[in-house]
Formats: C-alpha cells, sequence, structure tokens
C-alpha cells in the first residue's frame, strides 16, 4: 500500500507576475489586471516523497508490463512515461488558463461595447428630445406670429369694411337720386306736353290779345266767356309754369348732387381696391404663418375637413366636429390620468399643454354685444332676419344682401373648423368660437383661411363674389346642435 502524495504536490505552483493582487491561479484567471503567469517546479519538501512513490511505482510496472503488453494498441505504439504525463497535463493546464484569459478578455471587450450602444442610445435620446422642445417652441413662435398677424389684419379690414359700408350706403343713395331724377323728368315731359297745344294760342294772346278775341265769328257774349277762360287757364299755365321751373331747377340741382356723389364713389372704390389689396395681402402672410405652425396639427385639420366633407347635411357636420372635439378632450385627460400614474412628470407636463393649446385655439366663446352695438360681418343690408317664417318653416339664420365683391371678417376669435366648399353651401366657414358655439358663413367666393388656422375677431375670412351688382351671404350661429339668433352677438 503507498503512501498518498499531498493535494499540493500534484499540482505545479502559478505564480502571478504583473496582478493588481497576488493569489492562486483561480485568483489569477477570475482576477482583473493579470499579465503574465509562470509554472514553477514543485516545492523540494515533496522531492523525498515523489521517490518514494517513483519506486512504488516501479515495483508495480514491473507485475503489470505483460498485462500491458496484451492491451497494447494494435500500432504498437509504447504507453507514455510519467514524465510524459505530466507534461501533457501542465500543457492542458497552460491552455485552460489562456481560454479562461481570453474568455475574460471578450466579456470585458462585450461590456464596453454594450456601454458604448447605451451610451449612444442616451444621446440620440437627448438630441430628439432637444429637437423636440426646439420644435415645440418654433411651433409656439409661429402661432403667436400668426395670431399677432391675424391681429394686424383687422385694423386693415375694418378701414375695408367701412369704405364698402358706404360704397354700399351711397350707392343706395345714388339709386334714390336717380329715381328722382327720373320721376322729375317724366312730370316735365307730361306738363310740357300737356302745354304744347295751348301754347300757340297763349303766345298769340300775349302779342295780339284784342286781334284774336275780335277775330272770330262769335257772339259777344260768347267771347266774353272765352275770355274768361283763357285767363284762368293762363294763370294756370302761369303756375304750372313756375312749378315746372322749380322742378327744372331741382333736377339740375339733383343732377349735380349726382355727379358729386359719382366723384366720392369713385374715389371711395378705389382706397377699396387699395384697402383690399392690403387686407389680403396681410391675410396671405397670416394664412402663410399659420400654415408653417400648423404642420404638427395637419393630421388634426386633415381628421376635420374629412369629417365635415363627410357628413349629409350642415347639422351631421357640426354633430361630426363635436364628436372630434370630445375625442380629442378624453384623449387627452387619458394621457394625463395614464402619465400621473406612471409617475411620468414630462409626459403629462405634455399632454396638459395640448388640452390648454386645445382651449386656447377654441376661442373664448361668445359674449353678447355693448349698448354701443356692433359691426356686422359684412357691408350690404340685412334681408332676412332669425327665426322669419317662410315655406320651409321658421329661418335658421340672417341673410344679408351685400355690394359685389364685399370683405367677410370674423364675427368672433377662435380656430377655423372647416374653410371649402360645403354642398349647396357654396364657400363655407364654420368658426368655432369657444364653449361649442360656432358661427357659420355660407355664400363666399373667395376664402381667405384655412381649417385649423386661428383668429382673431375682426379678422377677413374671404370676400363675396365680384361679378354681378350684389351677392347674398347667410350667417347662422350655432351652440352644439341646436341654432340661436345671431343678432346679439354681432
Amino acid at each position: 500500500m503507498t503512501t498518498p502524495r499531498p493535494f499540493f504536490c500534484a499540482m505545479p505552483l502559478f505564480v502571478v507576475i504583473g496582478a493588481k493582487r497576488a493569489g492562486v491561479v483561480f485568483g489569477a484567471v477570475l482576477g482583473a489586471g493579470a499579465t503574465l503567469l509562470l509554472l514553477l517546479p514543485p516545492p523540494a519538501w515533496c522531492a523525498q516523497h515523489q521517490g518514494t512513490a517513483y519506486a512504488t511505482r516501479a515495483r508495480q510496472a514491473g507485475t503489470m508490463t505483460a498485462h500491458k503488453k496484451h492491451h497494447a494498441s494494435p500500432t504498437g505504439e509504447q504507453p507514455a512515461s510519467p514524465a510524459q504525463g505530466d507534461a501533457r497535463g501542465h500543457g492542458r493546464q497552460s491552455r485552460t488558463v489562456l481560454q479562461a484569459q481570453a474568455a475574460v478578455d471578450a466579456a470585458r471587450a462585450q461590456h464596453r461595447a454594450m456601454e458604448e450602444e447605451k451610451a449612444r442610445q442616451a444621446a440620440a435620446i437627448e438630441a430628439s428630445r432637444i429637437r423636440n422642445n426646439a420644435a415645440q417652441a418654433a411651433a409656439t413662435q409661429a402661432n403667436t406670429q400668426a395670431l399677432a398677424l391675424s391681429a394686424a389684419t383687422v385694423a386693415a379690414t375694418s378701414q375695408l369694411h367701412d369704405t364698402e359700408q358706404q360704397i354700399s350706403d351711397l350707392s343706395e343713395r345714388i339709386g334714390t337720386i336717380r329715381e328722382e331724377q327720373r320721376g322729375l323728368q317724366t312730370t316735365l315731359r307730361a306738363n310740357a306736353h300737356a302745354l304744347g297745344p295751348i301754347l300757340p294760342l297763349a303766345e298769340r294772346l300775349s302779342l295780339y290779345p284784342s286781334d284774336t278775341l275780335l277775330a272770330a265769328p262769335v257772339p259777344q257774349g260768347d267771347a266774353v266767356t272765352g275770355f274768361l277762360i283763357l285767363r284762368g287757364l293762363s294763370r294756370q299755365m302761369e303756375v304750372q309754369a313756375q312749378t315746372m321751373r322749380a322742378q327744372q331747377t331741382h333736377l339740375n340741382a339733383v343732377d349735380t348732387d349726382l355727379s358729386a356723389q359719382y366723384a366720392t364713389l369713385a374715389g371711395l372704390k378705389q382706397n377699396q381696391s387699395q384697402q383690399r389689396d392690403t387686407v389680403r395681402q396681410q391675410a396671405a402672410r397670416a394664412r402663410i404663418a399659420q400654415q408653417q405652425a400648423s404642420k404638427a396639427a395637419q393630421s388634426a385639420a386633415q381628421q376635420l375637413l374629412a369629417a365635415t366633407q363627410r357628413a349629409s347635411s350642415l347639422q351631421d357636420a357640426i354633430a361630426r366636429l363635436d364628436a372630434l372635439e370630445d375625442t380629442a378632450r378624453t384623449t387627452l385627460q387619458h394621457e394625463i390620468a395614464a402619465a400621473e400614474q406612471a409617475h411620468q412628470a414630462g409626459r403629462a407636463k405634455a399632454a396638459r399643454q395640448q388640452e390648454a393649446t386645445l382651449d386656447q385655439n377654441e376661442g373664448p366663446g361668445l359674449a353678447e354685444r355693448g349698448a354701443s352695438g356692433g359691426a356686422q360681418p359684412v357691408a350690404g343690408r340685412l334681408v332676412s332676419g332669425w327665426g322669419v317664417p317662410s315655406d320651409s318653416g321658421p329661418t335658421t339664420g340672417m341673410t344679408y344682401r351685400t355690394p359685389a365683391g364685399a370683405s367677410v371678417r370674423a364675427p368672433c376669435s377662435g380656430s377655423v373648423d372647416f374653410a371649402g366648399t360645403f354642398r349647396s353651401y357654396g364657400q363655407m366657414v364654420i368658426l368655432n368660437c369657444g364653449r361649442r358655439y360656432r358661427f357659420v358663413l355660407a355664400g363666399l367666393s373667395e376664402l381667405s383661411v384655412d381649417t385649423a388656422q386661428s383668429l382673431t375677431k375682426g379678422a377677413p375670412l374671404g370676400h363675396m363674389s365680384a361679378t354681378g351688382g350684389s351677392a347674398t351671404l347667410f350667417i347662422q350661429l350655432r351652440n352644439g346642435q341646436k341654432t340661436i339668433n345671431p343678432a346679439p352677438f354681432l
């Protein structure tokens, strides 16, 4: 029976050179910073124990020679000596250490790559956040600029409206004067025609009264009667002549006034043309600014257009717009609640900002005009009020007869829910004033606004047809699905 070797004599000793901490082979393999491993022989005090073990193995080898020969390989290879076995073991251990070191290096490289990728993703997220904040700031600035431009158009549009109203009033006055002129001319012609047969006799009587009266072969009494009749006719003719002279004088004054009114009208129309160009330029700038500010809201604008154009009636269109508004508000409220529940302050803040923007763009609602009254949204005169009986029932809006090419102004501040052609209404604008109040203006020929554009009260919406003598604008006010009288708010 052989004496067992201590386990530490059965393996070579590894010494770590260049490591951050010295240790056995396991520490060298698992630790960081090991750069060199040296293989040292076993300690000297194990040599005697090894010699005894070698002698014992030699005696055993003699008894097992025949058995090993019997199990030798057919190729005739000799079994490896103990020294060769130890060398192979040392080689396997060296390869194991190298493989472990390579695995550690690979793990470190993968860790570094993951850290670099994480850093790249963080940088990309930060850059995206910065771009998003910049885009939101730019959109807010553009929207503010669009509102400022819309407010700037109010003064020019107000001047244009006053000029158009003066032109309308002056045109009506000119029409009245022309009617009076035609009446005077007709009366003068009728009087002249009635006096035509008598004028030769009156002229002869004025020149030769005695000869004219005595020349006729009539009795003396009839001659006196005729004289009295002629005297009465002469007085009547004198009164009629004075009346005709007064009418002619008045007619001359009417002609002069009419010429002056035409000159004033020409000047007003020239001012109107210049003011209209100014309003259109300012409206175009406001429209472009709003389009730039509304790029982020293009999908919402498309939804509004699609919902309105799919509607079968005006009431259906308003119902669809109300539904879209309710859906948007509900979605934002759910988003805020979900963000607060997930403790995502940034997400909740963004949703609240969107809700505030929705409220701001919608409009402040409506208030009845004061005692001083308000300005109607278009020049012209009212031809049909709200609730007037008609063949199809009480009217649901107000109808204005407008001058050709008259400008139409926004009756409230808010945002445009729809701007375009709708069914038989022609060019139509639905203006959201807030608190579910919406003005519907139909019958325009040209639009100066787009869907989702924010407007200030008095800003231009478009123009009426410039062809023909006049045009018709229909105005309706709705609160939800109910029509109400727009007169107190105009």
